[in-house]
């Protein structure tokens, strides 16, 4: 499929292709995919700024895993880093990209292979589709090293239940792409050898669909667990009345 615009930086690619399916490539397969801060700054900045006609985001790695984290971005400890510069340094940074991915306007795609770890599992669970092989392992580790894993749960807190994150954390085991079903971090599992049919799939659902309308679909996912039931229907009939509309050429 050839590409419309494609931009690449810090190992890290976006390509919009005609379909409407912006393409997000996570580059760095011999370090498991592992993002720095230059690839999670490319990142966000292709998540923050969609190209005109993307319908839909789709984000893999590259090669055998999807994401096993980030590198470390902790300070030295003998320049006594105060609370403030750990905060400014290793938590807003990656708190700012999971604000980002979690508004961007249309639907995102992940599709996971190998490990999604720490970062990776956030960063798959964020995502409104989570397609997932059997190859596929989720961990949260940061428990291992004594440190909260408040940022990866800041990120899930809405995707899967209370129960179900603290086990997640808690236990630090690795969970197959089965399990994370069962957990509901994952919308589906599939065979190594199906997982670019499964992506064909969506891509042919959605690319039949209008930026509006799907917009309309992602606002109203994001929105509605923190609205009444009256909020949501105000929101669903003005919504989908100005989403129809625009098919007609007419403003509200």
């Amino acid at each position: 499929m050839s590409s419309v615009s494609s931009t690449a930086a810090g190992n890290v690619s976006s390509t919009l292709a005609p379909d409407g399916c912006l393409e997000i490539v996570i580059g760095n397969p011999a370090e498991a995919n592992l993002l720095t801060f230059a690839m999670t700054s490319t990142f966000l900045a292709a998540i923050s700024d969609l190209p005109e006609g993307t319908k839909f985001v789709l984000i893999r790695g590259n090669g055998a895993d999807f994401c096993a984290g980030r590198t470390s971005p902790m300070p030295d400890p003998s320049t006594k880093p105060t609370a403030r510069t750990i905060r400014e340094r290793v938590a807003d940074p990656v708190l700012d990209f999971y604000e980002a991915l979690r508004s961007v306007p249309v639907p995102v795609i992940a599709a996971v292979s190998g490990r999604a770890f720490g970062v990776g599992c956030a960063l798959a669970g964020l995502a409104d589709i989570v397609i997932a092989d059997e190859t596929a392992k989720f961990v949260v580790p940061e428990l291992e090293r004594d440190i909260p894993p408040l940022l990866v749960m800041t990120g899930l807190a809405d995707r899967i239940g209370r129960a179900a994150l603290a086990r997640l954390v808690l236990s630090r085991e690795a969970f197959s792409a089965t399990a994370a079903e069962k957990l509901g971090l994952v919308s589906e599992t599939c065979a190594a050898d199906e997982l670019d049919a499964r992506i064909a799939f969506y891509r042919q659902k959605l690319s039949a669909n209008s930026a509006v309308t799907l917009s309309a679909v992602k606002a109203f996912l994001n929105l509605s667990p923190e609205m009444s039931f009256a909020a949501r229907r105000a929101y669903a009939a003005d919504s989908i009345a100005t989403a129809v509309s625009a098919r007609f050429g007419q403003s509200a």
